[in-house]
Formats: structure tokens, sequence, C-alpha cells
């Protein structure tokens, strides 16, 4: 619950500063004869501007909840580590940590930054599947690349291509 709840305030924050940004960009690109500090109030006179605040505040708090995901396929770590290793490389991401039991990757620099620091994926070993667990856009992209690769090397191990 209290990852949940820093990754709401983390979106929360972010989605201020972009509306913020917007709102500047509208405001020194617009020939209005109307102050920044006037924008704003104008902003809240309305139920549009309230609707919005409403708007980030929902989504802030809703997005922890389905902008992360987990993934199982059958593989073991140990055997299939090159193709989990080569799945992460063309998500985008490298590895951090290894054990026999889970790996855990991360992203680089600016990437980093622009998914708040909420871009680390683990990779865990739970019987005969491995849960891929992360980002969404990283773990389902992760899991389904590396499914094909650890399919496609035991099908080459069986000399079926």
């Amino acid at each position: 619950m209290k990852k949940y709840l820093l990754r709401s305030v983390k979106y929360f924050i972010a989605f201020c500063v972009v509306y913020v940004a917007f709102m500047a960009l509208a405001h020194y690109t617009d020939h209005l004869p109307v102050t920044f500090a006037e924008r704003w109030q104008l902003m809240f006179a309305t139920w549009r501007g309230w609707g919005m605040v409403v708007g980030i505040i929902l989504l802030a708090a809703t997005y922890p909840f389905f902008g992360f995901a987990k993934r199982s396929f059958e593989a073991d770590i140990v055997a299939d580590h090159e193709q989990l290793d080569m799945a992460a490389e063309v998500v985008g991401l490298r590895l951090v940590s290894a054990s026999e039991s889970e790996l855990v990757y991360r992203a680089d620099g600016l990437r980093r930054l622009m998914r708040l620091f909420e871009d680390e994926v683990r990779v865990r070993q739970n019987g005969n599947q491995v849960e891929v667990d992360g980002l969404r856009s990283y773990s389902v992209r992760m899991a389904y690349d590396a499914e094909r690769y650890i399919t496609n090397k035991h099908r080459r191990e069986r000399g079926e291509i």
C-alpha cells in the first residue's frame, strides 16, 4: 500500500508539472491581454477547470493500479538467462542484479527520469513459471519477447527449425 501511495503522489506531481507547463505555453503563445495569474483565476472560476483538477487527481490515483502488470510464462531463469537478457535489451533495460531466483532490470539515464524512477522490472522464478513484474509497457513486452525467444531456443534444440 505504501508503494502504491508513493507512486500516486509521484504521478500527481508529474501531472501537475506538465499541466503548469502546458498553461505557461498556452499563455506565452497566446496574445490575450490577461496576466498569468488572471488566467489561473479564470480556470478555477469554471466547472471545466475544476473538472480538469479532479481528472488529474483521479488519473494519478488510479495509474499505479493499471500502469503496472505481472506476466507469467513457462521458463527457467538459470537455463534461459540469455534469452531473458535479450528480451530486456530489446525493451531498453539492463541487468542490475541477479540471483538464482530473481533478476532485476532497469533503464538508463533520461528514460529512467521520464518513468519517474519506476522503471524496475523484476523477473522471478515461481515453480516452473517465470513472472515478469513491473511497469506495464516494459513487463508485457519483455514477457512476450522472452517467451518467443525461449520457445525458439527449445525448437532449435529439438531440431524443428
